[in-house]
């Protein structure tokens, strides 16, 4: 057997601690992150928060490595089983993750859009609104044609709320 990657059930909001200390154990371990628009306080804050709450994963040959040490990790739930044996996760998945991530494990799913695609905007007071983009770049605010129950409008919304519809 090789490396292969394994699902690590953390305590409630552990996935920081979790990695730290695997890491202290050299195990390879990858915490996906995703950067979101919350509003708090009636303030409106930019967060990372973890993409799969609850959940980090690691790499393990569970032929050669001492996996059972994973479950007595601080901030370790448990190692996801089935059975006797950890679950693996399917080839390619944690590596896709990894390649659309950046050097903070921030993982961007942003597709390249262009005037005249189909969008849904995501969030706001206009969520699950779909419409035409119009114009605008990557990293910016777009105008988006939208039809609302008085007819088509176009609506000016931060390109990080559209995704492809």
């Amino acid at each position: 057997m090789t490396q292969q990657w394994y699902a690590v059930q953390v305590q409630p909001r552990k996935e920081a601690l979790a990695c730290l200390h695997l890491g202290r154990q050299d195990f390879a371990h990858f915490a996906p992150r995703i950067s979101r628009t919350r509003r708090r306080a009636g303030r409106v804050l930019d967060v990372r928060e973890a993409l799969f709450p609850g959940y980090v994963f690691v790499s393990l040959d569970v032929t050669r490595d001492s996996w059972r040490s994973v479950n007595g990790t601080i901030g370790v739930s448990r190692l996801v089983m089935f059975g006797d044996m950890p679950a693996c996760l399917p080839a390619g998945f944690v590596e896709g993750l990894a390649t659309r991530s950046d050097a903070h494990g921030v993982v961007d799913f942003d597709t390249p859009l262009a005037a005249g695609d189909a969008v849904r905007i995501v969030g706001g007071a206009l969520d699950d609104v779909t419409g035409i983009l119009l114009s605008g770049d990557r990293h910016a605010r777009v105008m988006v044609l939208v039809d609302l129950l008085s007819g088509p409008r176009r609506v000016q919304v931060p390109r990080a709320r559209l995704i492809a519809a």
